[in-house]
């Protein structure tokens, strides 16, 4: 075990801090309702919304997965926080302004109210739910594999103190427990993360130093203006990632919206955002900072390409963390207590927002339920979360027999099947003219379509790193050399002197298989939206148009209002009214008080005809 006597007091103070707040709101909230229990009843303050928000997103394996990315392929990915804080503002400006005055829990009752469907709501529940169960599985494994290093406690124990943990104060305490928990966690994982910044740059000699080195070694990238969208990563594609990612995760998912709407106004709520998209680019750039540190210090003796290391760059942070911060009493524990709160906060949000949608989508209008008391409903709620988080360890611990080969297919699949619920929600607030048929097709078809490509994208071989060194290691490593089968014959030659750059993968025709397979991962989520909102359309165009007395005026974006009312449909007729019949277009309210004043006037006082048009449109009547 990595831990000494102290790093072990801070982690254990570090998990009992957040299972005290879940105790405290618990006993707080014995007799909460449903609305205290889901939604702190609409009153929470933005800035502790805000923290949550953001370490609900950033989990562990942002810490250690961006940390290796930085590493292993350098910083073009760090532009995706531009797409980050230009979503945020769009979702602030757009989305919450629309939502949050309906006074929803579920955020699908949005989807029901527009497009009238009971169906597509709890399509699109269903969807949320598989995925968020799942996540909390795929959340659980990989953490416990780098805990297991720190700790040495097998992986089994711990996804089970981690799955209890979060489970026991997100289901006593509420949405307010799982909040002010994550404002805690947020403190934690930006104190660890700072350890490996701070204690690492000083040792190499200050940030200048990782930043020059970094530079010279090809690490250093932020504008490659490139359009192709074959590579991995350049700035447009970054940006894109960003962008849909948040719009996804912040204006579609019910485990973020839920958070602004617990506040108690529109104002409030977008507070929440913008303080959130602050503390995000601040977090993650210190992650950023620690993978350009870790390559600063393994420059000349890269973990990655030893014989028999794991090729994923975010082990790299655990044997930094071992070699270096194991150094400094404290250190490790510091960091490890942060990698345990990523974890918590971001188990304890899915556990909230999947037993608001469990209840207000599902439960809540059976018949069983109708006559219980709001306390009643609130017990119910609890036992809703702690089942769903046992749940949770189960997956967690499947999850575990399976490897990581299965982490980069969950990673494709969820991001897969973020892009048809972001074209839904934008058909549904700036489209009025897409009816149901349009909606569920678009978002049907745009599933599967988007799956196809993401299990396709899998069998592409995976990109080579950065070039890697392995010249001033202390001990030679050997080299394995395996000849061809079927003779299978291995030769161990230990060099006296030996340089090791990044693999370079050579890809022959039938590994390429189809072209679209060799697009970017990051254009994924823009894929899944575009065939959703092009096959709404279509589908729309064929089967007939909403007119503006299907729809709610509140459910729309104001400017795709004004355009809805003034349709070419509309126009047309009123071009047909003025200048094929010469008659003034008259809306359907004037003509119907005109109308009843012809009804309830006397026949003998009616107007004298001024004209020979008037006398032959009376005679017609």
């Amino acid at each position: 075990m990595a831990l000494g006597v102290l790093d072990i007091v801070l982690l254990t103070l570090s998990v009992l801090a957040s299972a005290a707040i879940g105790v405290y709101y618990g006993v707080k909230g014995l007799r909460s309702t449903p609305l205290e229990y889901m939604l702190g009843g609409r009153s929470m303050k933005p800035l502790p919304l805000a923290l949550s928000m953001m370490v609900g997103t950033v989990s562990a394996i942002t810490i250690m997965g961006n940390a290796g990315e930085m590493y292993a392929y350098g910083t073009q990915l760090w532009m995706m926080d531009v797409g980050i804080v230009l979503a945020l503002v769009i979702v602030a400006k757009v989305f919450i302004p629309i939502m949050h005055p309906l006074h929803m829990v579920s955020l699908y009752e949005y989807v029901e109210r527009r497009f009238k469907s009971k169906w597509l709501r709890q399509a699109t529940v269903v969807l949320q739910l598989l995925g968020g169960y799942i996540f909390i599985g795929f959340l659980l494994y990989p953490p416990s594999i780098a805990l297991q290093a720190f700790t040495g406690l097998p992986i089994i124990a711990n996804i089970s103190i981690i799955g209890v943990t979060c489970t026991l104060y997100s289901a006593f305490g509420g949405v307010k427990a799982v909040v002010y928990a994550d404002v805690f966690q947020s403190l934690v994982m930006i104190a660890g993360v700072l350890a490996i910044v701070i204690q690492g740059s000083t040792m190499i000699g200050g940030l200048d130093v990782v930043w020059d080195i970094n530079y010279h070694n090809h690490r250093i990238e932020f504008l490659n203006l490139n359009l192709d969208p074959y590579q991995r990563h350049s700035l447009w594609l970054c940006v894109i990632l960003g962008f849909f990612f948040t719009l996804g995760t912040y204006g579609v998912n019910q485990s973020q919206t839920q958070r602004y709407f617990s506040t108690g106004s529109v104002t409030q709520a977008q507070w929440v955002l913008y303080y959130a998209a602050m503390g995000m680019v601040f977090l993650r750039a210190l992650i950023h900072l620690s993978g350009l540190v870790i390559y600063a210090h393994f420059k000349d003796c890269d973990p990655l390409t030893a014989p028999n290391s794991i090729p994923d760059p975010s082990t790299v942070v655990v044997k930094y963390v071992l070699q270096i911060l194991t150094q400094i009493p404290g250190l490790t524990g510091l960091f490890v207590a942060a990698v345990y709160a990523a974890v918590l906060s971001s188990i304890s949000t899915q556990l909230n927002s999947m037993t608001a949608l469990l209840w207000e989508d599902f439960l809540k209008v059976l018949p069983v339920f109708k006559n219980w008391s709001e306390v009643k409903v609130g017990g119910l709620q609890k036992v809703l979360v702690f089942a769903a988080g046992v749940l949770g360890i189960v997956l967690g611990l499947a999850v575990s027999q399976l490897g990581w080969s299965f982490l980069r297919a969950l990673f494709a699949i969820n991001g897969a099947l973020s892009g048809p619920l972001i074209g839904l929600f934008l058909t549904a607030v700036y489209l009025p003219w897409v009816n149901i048929k349009g909606a569920s097709t678009g978002f049907v078809v745009s599933i599967f379509l988007n799956l196809w490509l993401a299990f396709g994208q899998l069998t592409q071989p995976k990109a080579p790193f950065l070039p890697l060194s392995r010249d001033n290691c202390t001990t030679p490593d050997p080299v394995i050399v395996t000849t061809a089968e079927p003779l299978n014959i291995t030769t161990i030659i230990t060099p006296t002197n030996q340089t090791t750059l990044a693999p370079e993968t050579t890809v022959s025709d039938e590994e390429m298989m189809h072209p679209i397979y060799s697009l970017s991962y990051c254009l994924n989520s823009l894929w899944g939206t575009l065939f959703c909102i092009i096959v709404a359309i279509i589908v729309t165009a064929v089967t007939g148009a909403n007119t503006p007395e299907d729809v709610e005026e509140k459910l729309i974006a104001p400017k795709s209002w004004v355009l809805f009312q003034r349709s070419l449909t509309l126009q047309a007729k009123e071009f047909f009214h003025k200048k094929v019949l010469r008659k003034p277009s008259i809306s359907r309210e004037e003509n119907e008080v005109k109308e009843s004043e012809l009804d309830t006037k006397d026949p003998l006082q009616a107007p004298v005809p001024n004209n020979k048009d008037d006398v032959e449109s009376r005679g017609a009547v």
